[in-house]
């Protein structure tokens, strides 16, 4: 659907100033419709779903992305509930050319800015096996959508928090690599989103500039000697873009790095005597983004205060765990060492041992945690309930429970929250509910009646409206 809100009058003149050769064709672009491209779980599927209207692969994204020739109803399909796919922006899917930096070691790393998970989920597929990633969001309610996705894209190395940069700063040199998807105007976002276009004001700029400018100087300190910092945005001005990366090199002794994975695809920025670069709507088929990729002088030692905060976290950790019940120990595959905890006496937690180290820093600091590792299961009266996350983790041993296999309709109506009418043949207790072979969550059958224990958080709203897209005959695939 074409925007009704013209391109700032402003922003023509800043692009005319700041690119006069490309200014024409990249203001054209904006006035054209966007991409849709999704990128499938590394973990959970070798394959997008047939289902999808796959047009081409994004050619960037480390064979995990491909372009769309239309846009379906993601809603109406039980998969991507699943989390077998993500429905992400393709030059978001950039962010992948830094995999040759990454190395084979478990990694620390921290997503600053993360909601609502794209970047996140993206990182899970990238980071070496073992490594954990803290996915923070300032703002509460996304923070709550980050938390969603992270658990349905279902890795136990993963823990989410909601705090300032200043706080996880406080993290001294606990991290390898932190990636400051940075607050921003929004500018490479006017193709498809209305409010970026009303929004937009040179004061807006300045602003932006000025909070991603804190932001950095907060997080710099969390960043270990040696480690890698990713800074993106999705807008197009040098101000916001190609300043805040000469700051991390002029000031705080930052070393830019070339991303070789990328350079077919997207020039390094003509703006800027570092590598970093420019994706640009009339260039690439995408929308606006920057990225760079800059690593922390190695000479930093890490002081001893950090290091004794680690071991007292460290013990802490050794505390804290609990001796799971056995009858839950046939729930999860056999797997590295895992450490067990309660929460509020309750909730019953799976922690690998790398994410557990993390968590009690995070605690030991007081910073806000909304989830970490894997929440196995809830103590409701003598009975241990499997919980949501427990259905779409990797960690899932399939052969635990019964599992009953549903069409699509049958799944949408689960996921929306409806009563379930299993075969008779159904054995009674914790039922795995699935579509297509992929696991979406729990119910429990009672013989007479079944529970549908699909969270009230993540169930599908306006199901009639859902139901009839699926009734709908689907366009022609446009030819791309």
């Amino acid at each position: 659907m074409p925007l009704t809100t013209p391109l700032p009058a402003d922003f023509a003149r800043l692009i005319q100033q700041l690119l006069p050769e490309e200014a024409e064709a990249l203001l054209g672009a904006l006035e054209e419709e966007a991409s849709v491209s999704v990128r499938r779980n590394a973990a959970k599927c070798a394959a997008l779903p047939s289902e999808l209207p796959l047009s081409e692969p994004v050619a960037w994204s480390h064979g995990l992305g491909y372009y769309l020739s239309r846009r379906p109803s993601f809603t109406a399909d039980p998969l991507w509930h699943a989390g077998q796919y993500y429905v992400q922006e393709a030059s978001s899917m950039t962010l992948a050319a830094i995999s040759p930096y990454l190395g084979t070691e478990p990694l620390a790393a921290l997503d600053l800015c993360a909601a609502p998970g794209g970047k996140s989920t993206l990182l899970m597929d990238l980071l070496p096996a073992g490594s954990t990633l803290v996915s923070n969001e300032y703002v509460r309610s996304r923070a709550h959508i980050l938390t969603e996705n992270l658990q349905k894209w279902g890795s136990p190395y993963s823990i989410t928090t909601s705090t300032e940069a200043a706080s996880l700063g406080r993290m001294r040199s606990s991290y390898d690599l932190i990636l400051v998807d940075a607050p921003c105007s929004g500018e490479g976002m006017m193709r498809k989103d209305e409010e970026a276009r009303r929004q937009w004001s040179p004061q807006l700029v300045s602003q932006c500039a000025a909070l991603q400018r804190s932001i950095l100087e907060d997080i710099w300190p969390a960043l270990a000697p040696g480690g890698l910092l990713v800074y993106s945005t999705c807008t197009l001005n040098d101000q916001e873009d190609e300043a805040q990366v000469a700051y991390l090199v002029e000031e705080l002794g930052a070393e830019p790095l070339v991303l070789q994975a990328l350079e077919p695809f997207v020039a390094p920025s003509p703006l800027s005597p570092y590598p970093c670069y420019r994706m640009m709507p009339h260039c690439t088929r995408g929308e606006g983004l920057f990225l760079a990729l800059l690593r922390k002088p190695a000479a930093e030692g890490t002081s001893k205060s950090s290091t004794a905060r680690k071991a007292k976290a460290a013990k802490a950790g050794r505390s804290a765990s609990v001796k799971p019940p056995k009858e839950l120990l046939p729930w999860l595959k056999p797997s590295p060492a895992l450490q067990w905890r309660m929460l509020e006496e309750t909730r019953l937690l799976a922690l690998p041992e790398p994410t557990t180290r993390l968590l009690e820093e995070l605690e030991a600091l007081r910073i806000p945690v909304l989830s970490a590792g894997l929440q196995v299961a809830e103590l409701k009266g003598r009975d241990w309930l499997p919980q949501p996350a427990l259905a779409l983790s990797q960690l899932l041993a399939l052969e635990a429970f019964p599992r009953v296999e549903l069409t699509c309709e049958e799944s949408l109506r689960y996921l929306a929250g409806e009563a379930l009418t299993l075969p008779p043949e159904t054995p009674r207790g914790f039922v795995l509910v699935s579509y297509s072979g992929a696991p979406l969550g729990f119910a429990k059958h009672l013989g007479n009646r079944t529970n549908n224990l699909y969270p009230q958080p993540w169930r599908i709203r306006q199901l009639d409206a859902v139901l009839r897209r699926l009734e709908e005959p689907q366009p022609e695939e446009d030819v791309q």
